[in-house]
């Protein structure tokens, strides 16, 4: 009796890891559009830091890093940052000698000489607007919101440059106000979300006397994360009294961790991964759509504070950075600024050689196969160790027919799953894109493989084909912690038809 009742025993916990843990099944609602993302969904930063290293090791100029970046086409590149609150333009130098400022404009940072104003010179805003037309990129710009008088900020500087680019005739996309305000007062200054909104009241008097900007894309308070009251407090304060109107699209920042405090498991821990929807959703409250414009991550990444070493530039990055992107867009987020292209220990390049890192080319296969229509997406599994997404496929960037859609998403278990799509014909066929690791180093390698191939740049630094997708029918194996996509060609849905 006893090795019966455990036989029995043995047989249910096998039938229950086999529907939790053997099979996903995947249940895509493509009757109904949820959501739809404009072509500059996948944004990038480049810190104003930068500026003030006059570019550290970024060529700007270079034609691999050109390449790359028109990789990513069409795009916003967000200039901003901590520095942007330093940053004064002076277009009689071409020294970058910083310019004496009154103590009551610097932040206690500046004061015990963590952080330093300085000077962008005509050279270096030359070199930047170059590289975004050649590139295909549209800019935004994060101006020094510190320069006030009498309580208000001072638009002085902010028109000298805005002079000197219509002169110049650079083509500016949009702009910003300073960075991360609600945590002003942690480094000695006060400006409260209403005095942020009639600062941005200024910003929109000034852009009214240039005709190419009176409505150009305004986007802030850029605060930090919501999981904080006092962030939470500060944006509802800055709608409430700068009104539907005081932004074209407000902004929160978001990151998962501080970098120092990152390991491998965070990365894929569902927990970790659940708290981008809950503040994205209390946004959404406090700024509802359409009376306000959809929000976007102004800045976000995995970890702030510059990322983690050897982590936030791996293979391992990935989960978090295709997960949110998958989250953002079934949520209504409208654009998904990575913090950053190039810089720190979580650029989409390398700062020493300017190669690709994993997430450039989890980006480059994002932009090629994921297009705009986003649908709901349902599985029985509710671990959250398995979680997928699903837009139409971007039929102009991919060659593929109209009626096609894109899954995608990852796979957190230490095992391999199989991923079934009931809805579909048994012989459905679907092209997989599985993104792997290369190497010992496993989740923290630097290199990644699509479908067993090695992705690097070519000899002659073109960029590799990414066209070889693994065919199956019906269903499919996700390895083991991966991530990747799955296009169903013959899916035949028909708003994909009329809209990718």
């Amino acid at each position: 009796m006893l090795y019966k009742t455990i036989l029995l025993f043995v047989l249910s916990m096998m039938k229950m890891t086999y529907s939790e843990y053997g099979t996903t099944s995947v249940k895509i609602d493509t009757d109904t559009v949820l959501e739809t993302i404009p072509d500059r969904f996948l944004s990038v930063t480049l810190d104003t830091s930068t500026i003030q290293a006059n570019w550290a090791t970024l060529n700007l100029s270079s034609p691999k890093v050109h390449l790359l970046a028109k990789a990513l086409s069409p795009c916003y590149l967000r200039v901003g940052g901590s520095s942007a609150d330093y940053l004064q333009f002076n277009q009689s130098s071409e020294s970058g000698r910083y310019p004496k400022v009154s103590k009551e404009f610097m932040l206690t940072d500046h004061i015990n000489n963590k952080l330093t104003n300085f000077t962008m010179i005509p050279r270096q805003w030359d070199e930047l607007n170059h590289f975004v037309e050649e590139v295909g990129w549209d800019l935004i710009f994060d101006l020094n919101s510190l320069l006030r008088q009498n309580g208000q900020w001072s638009p002085a500087n902010a028109k000298q440059l805005m002079d000197y680019t219509t002169q110049k005739g650079y083509k500016i996309a949009g702009w910003e106000l300073g960075n991360e305000p609600d945590v002003y007062k942690d480094v000695g200054i006060n400006i409260t979300g209403s005095q942020r909104a009639k600062d941005y009241n200024i910003l929109h008097s000034l852009l009214n006397h240039y005709p190419q900007w009176r409505d150009s894309v305004v986007i802030g308070p850029s605060v930090t994360m919501l999981v904080k009251q006092i962030s939470r407090k500060y944006l509802q304060d800055f709608v409430d009294a700068g009104g539907p109107d005081i932004v074209t699209n407000p902004t929160f920042h978001h990151y998962y961790a501080h970098g120092p405090s990152m390991t491998v498991p965070k990365f894929m821990s569902p927990d970790i991964l659940s708290n981008l929807p809950w503040q994205i959703n209390v946004a959404k409250k406090i700024a509802p759509s359409p009376l306000y414009g959809k929000f976007w991550l102004g800045e976000t990444s995995s970890a702030w504070g510059g990322g983690a070493a050897g982590l936030t530039d791996r293979y391992v990055a990935g989960f978090m950075w295709l997960d949110k992107l998958g989250i953002s867009a079934s949520l209504g987020v409208d654009v998904v600024v990575r913090q950053t292209f190039y810089g720190g220990n979580y650029g989409l390049i390398d700062t020493k050689t300017s190669n690709p890192n994993p997430d450039f080319w989890l980006s480059l296969l994002y932009k090629k196969l994921v297009g705009r229509s986003v649908f709901n997406v349902t599985m029985e599994n509710k671990t959250g160790y398995v979680r997928m997404y699903t837009h139409c496929t971007n039929t102009q960037r991919s060659g593929y027919k109209p009626g096609s859609i894109t899954v995608y998403g990852m796979n957190l278990r230490s095992e391999p799953t199989t991923v079934v799509f009931p809805q579909f014909k048994p012989d459905i066929k679907l092209h997989l894109y599985l993104m792997e690791p290369v190497g010992v180093d496993s989740l923290k390698s630097q290199t990644v493989a699509l479908n067993g191939r090695t992705l690097s740049l070519n000899p002659d630094f073109s960029l590799p084909s990414m066209d070889y997708p693994e065919v199956v029918t019906s269903n499919f194996t996700f390895p083991q912690e991966s991530f990747g996509f799955i296009v169903i060609p013959d899916a035949n849905v028909a708003t994909c038809k009329v809209s990718s």
